[in-house]
């Protein structure tokens, strides 16, 4: 029923057409109004350093010692409890791979035979001179502290690592940068004082690629 035809079955009183006439308006200006639509919830996750586990590193590793000194260019893979570390240079003598699993190390170098360990720090401690500490540095190298070691550590004013003492080991890590929404280090340096034989180890990442 249009508006003409209801207009025509109510009464012709002026004030009533008038009322009649401004309800018209009202629903029709409701009714052209455009529908509000919800405000789209926006979440801002920050990925968590912990949930990092497969990467590949690429820099410079170098250290200092009684027995071996020198640097090596380092190329690391991860995927989760499985890495293989890459040397070339000085310090690897050519090509030093070392590769491992929770079933246990291999380490390689140059052409020689490989050599199987239960951990990558007795084979670098038999072939290097010094230890490597890989289990640990699964964490020290997304700026963590291990789990299941006791530790002393402190942290910038951005709420990043910057130092800590752990399983014999004192890091400093003085550069971090932003890879993916990570918070990653770029520069550690280590110091260890086992067995009183120093070791001091300085590891500069140029090249943080998240997988």
């Amino acid at each position: 029923m249009n508006a003409k035809k209801i207009l025509s079955t109510i009464p012709r009183c002026k004030h009533t057409r008038l009322f009649f006439w401004a309800v018209v308006l009202l629903f029709t200006g409701c009714a052209n109004q455009p529908q509000l639509q919800p405000s789209p919830t926006i979440t801002t996750s920050k990925p968590q350093i912990e949930q990092l586990q497969n990467w590949v590193i690429k820099g410079k590793l170098g250290v200092r010692g009684s027995r071996d000194s020198g640097s090596a260019n380092l190329i690391w893979q991860q995927l989760a409890q499985n890495y293989r570390i890459y040397l070339s240079g000085p310090l690897g003598s050519g090509a030093t791979v070392i590769t491992g699993s929770p079933n246990g190390v291999s380490l390689q170098r140059g052409g020689d035979t490989p050599i199987f360990a239960a951990t990558p720090e007795l084979l670098t401690t038999e072939v290097m001179g010094w230890p490597l500490p890989v289990a640990k540095m699964f964490y020290w190298l997304r700026g963590l502290a291990a789990p299941g070691a006791s530790s002393n550590r402190q942290q910038n004013a951005n709420g990043q690592l910057q130092s800590l003492r752990q399983a014999g080991w004192q890091l400093s890590f003085d550069k971090y940068q932003t890879v993916s929404g990570y918070q990653l280090p770029t520069r550690i340096k280590a110091v260890s004082h086992q067995a009183g034989d120093p070791i001091n180890v300085t590891l500069v990442v140029k090249q943080w690629q998240p997988q």
